[in-house]
């Protein structure tokens, strides 16, 4: 008989090396950020209600994303926060979210895509970064509405990143 092993959540270490190299720190940020310092690959967030969950395995996270959504709440899902009204423009699904290498890999992607926006409106160097994480968060070009705030908290998990 084999003995049932219970899941390990990958620990950011291990997901951020996902990343490109140069953009570790940064990823490390945003998962400490976007989990309360937990870099929890499974967390999800009711977006209306706040609440959030800490499911044991991706097959319970999947049930609860799935419940979520039938009632009508976007939920923000794992160490990056990926919100399933954002799903479709994005093209991915739950289980690409929970994926902590995918999610690490799209986060990236996603703060470079940022980046060539930021640097169309004549930011440039350290303030295009900037401007850029807060738009992660925020959606546009701005540090209203958290986004400073957002983008300070990234930084200094940031610098706190041993890869």
């Amino acid at each position: 008989m084999v003995a049932h092993e219970t899941y390990k959540a990958p620990t950011p270490a291990m997901y951020v090396a996902c990343a490109p190299k140069g953009w570790r720190k940064i990823a490390y940020g945003i998962s400490q950020v976007e989990t309360a310092k937990t870099g929890d690959p499974l967390q999800l967030v009711d977006t209306v209600t706040l609440r959030v969950y800490r499911p044991a395995n991706p097959g319970a996270a999947l049930a609860i994303i799935h419940h979520l959504e039938s009632i009508g709440h976007p939920v923000a899902v794992g160490a990056f926060g990926f919100k399933t009204t954002q799903y479709k423009a994005w093209h991915i699904r739950s289980i690409n979210a929970l994926n902590p290498c995918f999610s690490a890999r799209f986060a990236i992607h996603l703060l470079k895509e940022n980046l060539v926006w930021a640097s169309g409106r004549g930011f440039v160097g350290p303030s295009a970064l900037r401007i850029s994480i807060a738009a992660y968060t925020v959606g546009k070009l701005t540090y209203k509405h958290g986004g400073l705030q957002y983008v300070n908290a990234v930084m200094y998990f940031a610098q706190q990143y041993k890869g």
